[in-house]
């Protein structure tokens, strides 16, 4: 009898161990419970390593292609689309219920050799919306935003000069919209660049009188992405960057931060490793109490694969996890913040 209560009781203890161990509230289980997606960008190598994968699926509730949909990866050449890498990142996606982002169709960079082809303002435009329709036409339903454009403005507001507003002026932008929305109607479309988050700058200022006027001409458009690359060198200005947001609320646009990470001189010192800590709990404070911000995405996980050290010479740490992927304080702070 003592033999039989004693398995029973044991029985028992595995059985709630195990319990609770499925109960677990991971950090993509807590962003999916506060309704707000915490997202990372990924390569599709970190997708064949089965430990990364599950450390990617238990941390965030949504992913974007770092580079895989950038027209030099997608379509190499006229005839020839890569799928294959794109396909899984979805279906890893689907598998573990996080949302895609997808990025991008216009950019100045990352394009492949068939733009050396274009030779009038008619081949751009072809050549953007056979682009657009076959990739949004295959992920319809799938993909859930969008960056249709990203990074048409220069730091001093100006447009871009790129090969697409050699073209085609600023008509291509806008009418990717429409192309967009025509592929796929349920998809969000979103134009997205950096340096703009802090109203009262040349960029801010441009950017958003370009989106004012996209709504006024009934351009799809649903939102704006603020990649919010940030340095502890120059702070964030919380009061600047809430004013733009609640400007944007205003033309009924919603707000996602899409790239986020935030460098420091290294070696870092204790003071900047605390300003970054208080510049990440920022956006986040930011978003949990500005309604039109949904998205807190940032730009890689781990200093160990960082673009930010070969861009920004004698910068970097800018991640939520250190090159032994070890999270930082500041990632349990965030994981605290989304809770409330």
């Amino acid at each position: 009898m003592k033999k039989t209560c004693k398995l029973i009781f044991i029985t028992i203890a595995v059985a709630a161990g195990l319990l609770s161990s499925a109960c677990k509230k991971t950090p993509s289980k807590i962003a999916t419970g506060s309704k707000m997606y915490f997202g990372v960008a990924i390569q599709p190598g970190d997708l064949l390593d089965e430990n990364k994968a599950k450390f990617l699926a238990e941390n965030f509730n949504a992913i974007v292609p770092e580079n895989t949909m950038k027209m030099v990866n997608i379509r190499p050449t006229k005839t020839l689309w890569n799928f294959s890498d794109m396909d899984k990142m979805v279906e890893f996606a689907q598998k573990n219920k996080m949302k895609i982002r997808g990025h991008t169709f216009i950019w100045h960079q990352q394009n492949s050799t068939i733009v050396n082809q274009i030779k009038s303002r008619e081949d751009a435009f072809a050549l953007i919306e056979e682009n657009i329709t076959k990739i949004m036409t295959r992920y319809k339903g799938k993909i859930a935003d969008y960056d249709v454009a990203n990074e048409i403005f220069n730091d001093d507001g100006t447009f871009r000069k790129s090969l697409w507003y050699k073209w085609c002026g600023t008509d291509l932008y806008e009418e990717a919209f429409r192309m967009a929305r025509k592929a796929d109607p349920d998809a969000k479309l979103f134009l997205n660049d950096y340096s703009h988050e802090e109203a009262g700058t040349p960029k801010a200022e441009a950017f958003y009188n370009f989106v004012k006027s996209m709504v006024e001409k009934g351009v799809p458009i649903d939102g704006v992405g603020f990649q919010t690359h940030l340095c502890t060198d120059y702070g964030l200005n919380e009061e600047a960057l809430r004013k733009n947001i609640r400007r944007f609320a205003d033309l009924g646009l919603e707000v996602q931060f899409t790239e986020i990470d935030i460098r420091m001189k290294t070696p870092a010192a204790e003071a900047d490793v605390a300003k970054q800590k208080e510049m990440y709990e920022t956006l986040m404070r930011v978003l949990k109490t500005e309604p039109n911000v949904s998205t807190y995405m940032t730009w890689g996980y781990t200093d160990a694969t960082s673009w930010v050290p070969a861009t920004f010479h004698g910068y970097g740490d800018a991640h939520l996890f250190d090159k032994d992927l070890k999270a930082k304080p500041v990632f349990g702070s965030l994981v605290e913040m989304m809770k409330k």
